[in-house]
């Protein structure tokens, strides 16, 4: 029994070893770091690209509420009366690309429509431009 004990710890050690010495060769082997690097790169442009593109239309929803409430602030009076400076420091006339544009309607009053165009940021190799887009606000003016 004794001598049974004795050749199972050394066939365990030795098996030990062998089993250390496979891994250590393993970590030596650089195949799987090459793998990985090749997977990861594309990877990692795809999840920019997909931020990039959540980023390009969260600034386009909210471009178009500021837009469309800068306008309508205009249209109640606030161009007329002096260009009151609004929330963000400059006035309603600066924070359009142009002037915005009075039309007459039928009735009396007229039709306030204002637009500022945007350029966004790039964070992605596969859309190198960024986002340009131009963002419309309309109001009636009484």
């Amino acid at each position: 029994m004794r001598i049974w004990r004795g050749l199972s710890d050394s066939l365990s050690k030795r098996h030990l070893e062998q089993r250390l010495r496979q891994s250590y060769l393993n970590l030596q082997d650089e195949r799987g770091n090459v793998e990985s690097a090749l997977t990861l790169i594309p990877l990692l442009i795809l999840f920019l690209t997909v931020g990039q593109v959540c980023l390009s239309a969260y600034s386009r929803s909210v471009t178009d509420e500021k837009t469309q409430g800068a306008i309508a602030y205009s249209a109640m009076g606030a161009a007329q009366s002096g260009g009151e400076p609004i929330s963000g420091g400059g006035s309603v006339e600066q924070s359009f690309t142009s002037p915005p544009i009075a039309l007459p309607l039928p009735g009396g009053g007229s039709l306030l429509v204002g637009e500022r165009k945007v350029e966004g940021l790039s964070i992605t190799p596969l859309l190198p431009g960024g986002d340009a887009y131009t963002s419309t606000g309309v109001a009636v003016q009484e």
